[in-house]
């Protein structure tokens, strides 16, 4: 395991991360093998573990691997963590906390109480209650081993009230992650949800009904609960009046954020799908902007290369939907792009994403060879991501291409095989079963008369379909890409 966590750790370095992990271990004399490991590791990117293992004990056959590995891992984690104390307010608070734990250890409690005011400003300023209560409780703790000696009798009062006040905070904000975590397990794991939603929808209304104050951490869980009820049951409209809320909450309190703002991009993501999921596509471009304006330097390199992934994905998402194919190309043969995409993230959904609007741009050009190739690729690379609604689309897709290229005989058995794997996961979509009636009326033989009369019958169909908010979570990938039209006005066969 901590091969794996340290080839992770390494690999989401950034150039400034690197370069001061590098100065750090110059300061220090003497041979480091450690360092050479790092840089072994980092040489053998995107390699399996066994080639830099072997490379490694190819040059030190009398060292220990395992241990000089979580030697590396310690070394560089401090690294990284004395890096997020320059940066980050909650690193600074909590590293402030120790430093005045320390103070009054060694007996210099003016020191000590001086840092526990300068933590008090920060975490006030960021609404850390938890730091708020333990700068307090710190203080009380050290003015009472100095028999509270020149404090009035009012003052202890006031200081144990502000306490009591910053547990109270911890408790409301605890009380509505509790709600929304339940939320979020239920949709995950596919429970009863429906039947088993009103208790945690009555019991987040009443918690806000009397929780519901200045507070930025419990405004915002109170709309991360309600966005993602509204995306669960496929009303988009609303989540996107949710999400839309919940920016601007962030926009107007960004001394809060968290360093990097990851809840920030994922609000932004969950407008850019609701937006797509009610075919709003001029309006995504808005926060899109708002997406790449956080891939700047003075984030790490992990988050940057999310935003990254993020802003390419959706406007390759645009621009596929609104037929700009050449803005499109132009973001599939960005090759940093897909480096990030494909080898940076980690973040599965997205990746099938990506792979999947390459495609659907290549179906759209009839190059139909280039979109099967990709998703083959997907197939092959994002096995386990069945779930997600871009797969399902895929696969989906993946049938109408082969159709377009005459695989008569291997159609048959792919609809099979997908009806196999999709109907364990509950009924098939409305869209899913018209797709394969027409692949099953075999447009290619069809005249032009039947041609006109069926597009009028699907455009029809398509419409009393979409009054059905369950088929929207997969429309939303198809429903743009001209797929039924191109269908139904497929070349007669030479």
């Amino acid at each position: 395991m901590i091969y794996q966590d340290l080839e992770t750790l390494i690999y989401s370095l950034s150039a400034a991360e690197k370069k001061k992990f590098q100065s750090y271990t110059n300061q220090l004399g003497g041979e480091k093998k450690y360092f050479r490991l790092y840089q072994i590791i980092l040489l053998n990117k995107n390699k399996p573990s066994d080639t830099w293992k072997s490379s490694f004990n190819s040059e030190f056959p009398n060292v220990a691997l395992e241990s000089l590995a979580n030697y590396l891992y310690k070394v560089l984690t401090d690294v990284l963590i004395n890096t997020r104390i320059d940066q980050n307010s909650w690193y600074q608070q909590f590293h402030g906390l120790m430093k005045a734990q320390l103070c009054f250890e060694r007996s210099i409690p003016e020191r000590g109480l001086k840092e526990i005011n300068a933590i008090y400003k920060k975490a006030s300023l960021s609404e850390n209650y938890l730091g708020i209560y333990m700068a307090q409780r710190m203080e009380l703790n050290a003015l009472q081993a100095q028999s509270f000696v020149g404090l009035k009798e009012q003052d202890l009062i006031d200081r144990q009230m502000n306490a009591k006040l910053a547990l109270q905070s911890i408790r409301d904000i605890q009380e509505h992650y509790s709600l929304y975590e339940l939320l979020v397990m239920r949709i995950n794991n596919k429970l009863a949800f429906d039947k088993d939603a009103n208790d945690l929808i009555l019991g987040e209304l009443n918690l806000t009904f009397h929780n519901y104050n200045t507070r930025f951490e419990t405004k915002k869980v109170h709309l991360l609960f309600q966005s993602h009820f509204f995306i669960h049951k496929s009303d988009y409209q609303s989540a996107l009046q949710i999400f839309q809320e919940l920016a601007v909450l962030f926009e107007s309190n960004t001394q809060i954020w968290n360093f990097p703002p990851y809840d920030y991009l994922s609000t932004l993501d969950g407008i850019l799908n609701s937006l797509r999921s009610t075919s709003q596509f001029e309006e995504m471009q808005t926060y899109i902007d708002k997406v790449k304006q956080l891939q700047t330097d003075r984030y790490p390199d992990h988050f940057r290369k999310l935003a990254v992934g993020t802003g390419a994905i959706y406007s390759l998402n645009r621009a596929v939907c609104q037929d700009r194919l050449d803005n499109a190309l132009e973001l599939i043969n960005d090759e940093s792009v897909n480096q990030v995409i494909l080898y940076g993230l980690g973040d599965l959904e997205k990746k099938i994403e990506w792979y999947f609007f390459r495609a659907a741009c290549y179906y759209i050009r009839k190059d139909f060879q280039r979109g099967k190739a990709l998703l083959n690729e997907m197939f092959f690379n994002c096995s386990t991501g069945s779930n997600y609604p871009a797969f399902r689309a895929g696969r989906l897709l993946y049938i109408v291409i082969i159709y377009e290229l005459d695989d008569a005989e291997y159609i048959s058995s792919e609809i099979r095989a997908y009806k196999r794997l999709f109907q364990k996961k509950g009924k098939l979509h409305g869209v899913e079963r018209l797709i394969f009636k027409l692949i099953g009326y075999d447009p290619k033989r069809r005249g032009n008369e039947w041609k006109r009369k069926t597009q009028d019958k699907v455009n029809k169909q398509i419409e009393t379909l979409l009054a059905n908010k369950r088929e929207i979570t997969l429309y939303k990938y198809i429903g743009h890409l001209g797929w039924f039209n191109q269908l139904i006005c497929s070349s007669p066969r030479g």
